[in-house]
């Protein structure tokens, strides 16, 4: 095998180009502020979303034991969505529940319907983010305002999306165009309506979320993080 030597180490040391590599620094238009700009953000974003996705796990958890029964984890239901973990069979039931992905977690919750007792969404009001977002959807012509459990679907799903990108430290920053109209890249479909959350909003969306859970000790930490 050939041997790469110390010079050649520190001349990639030495380039940032080479480090952060030309294809992710083209999103950027080749600006490094925006990168690492981008990497705050994301680490920002990362320590709301670790509160969200263990009080969702924990939330569905108490659920589905007081629905299903204390072992709903083990059921052939749950272990049809939960991705393969070495031998699932000998892991306790609360070893399973702390390796479940934010993925995972939506797709129990909306297999077990669960959704409108994870968030009370009623009164959140998506064109916080966009103002382009709508609250409401059209059956026929009849217009109909969504629900709660609808609401909490799309924030589940944006949370996703948002999750996704922050943990592969992807652009977050991006926006598109169209007709000379700025429109977010973060976006979910719901009822043939299209709500997405603009770069500026993430950190209050996500924050937004949080403070629907009524704890003090989860407010006052959110008081100190902003």
């Amino acid at each position: 095998m050939v041997k790469i030597s110390n010079d050649e180490l520190k001349e990639f040391d030495k380039d940032i180009v080479a480090i952060l590599s030309a294809e992710r620094l083209e999103g950027y238009e080749g600006d490094l502020d925006k990168h690492f700009e981008n990497l705050k953000l994301a680490q920002r974003i990362v320590k709301r979303l670790s509160i969200l996705e263990i009080y969702l796990r924990n939330k569905l958890d108490y659920c589905l034991k007081c629905l299903v029964g204390e072992e709903w984890i083990k059921s052939e239901i749950a272990l049809s969505i939960i991705k393969e973990r070495g031998n699932i069979s000998i892991l306790q039931s609360h070893q399973i529940l702390s390796s479940l992905m934010l993925g995972e977690l939506i797709r129990l919750i909306d297999i077990y319907k669960v959704k409108h007792y994870m968030f009370d969404l009623k009164n959140m009001d998506f064109r916080e983010y966009h103002w382009k977002n709508r609250n409401f959807f059209y059956i026929g012509k009849k217009k109909s305002h969504l629900s709660n459990v609808e609401k909490v679907n799309i924030a589940l799903n944006l949370m996703r999306t948002i999750r996704n990108r922050a943990f592969h430290w992807e652009n977050l920053l991006k926006t598109r165009t169209i007709k000379g109209v700025v429109f977010p890249r973060i976006t979910h479909s719901e009822k043939n309506s299209t709500l997405g959350i603009m770069p500026d909003k993430i950190l209050v969306f996500l924050d937004d979320l949080i403070s629907t859970i009524d704890n003090e000790v989860i407010r006052e930490y959110q008081k100190k993080e902003k």
